[in-house]
């Protein structure tokens, strides 16, 4: 397989103006080359980005559900305090 003229950065920068809404076509012409390249070097890139996205999905589950856990325990101490302010007030 022949070795690609362009450097890591530079696919991501051509993968960021295909992203940006430009038109594939033009891209291709700008630098010379086919569009099916820059689809492939698009797919390419997300395989890479997708572990990130997987984990900042499992990140986010994992913050809601302490989230859950804290306003459980919130409620539990504020009933707990309750409790123990009426006890105190009963005995004096």
């Amino acid at each position: 397989m022949a070795k690609s003229q362009f450097t890591q950065e530079q696919i991501e920068a051509v993968v960021l103006e295909i992203n940006a809404e430009r038109a594939p076509k033009d891209i291709a012409r700008k630098y010379g080359v086919s569009r099916s390249t820059l689809y492939r070097w698009r797919a390419k890139l997300a395989d890479k980005r997708k572990p990130l996205g997987d984990h900042l999905r499992s990140l986010e589950i994992e913050n809601g559900q302490l989230r859950s856990k804290i306003a459980e325990l919130v409620l539990d101490y504020t009933s707990l305090r309750a409790a123990l302010v009426n006890d105190v007030n009963r005995t004096c």
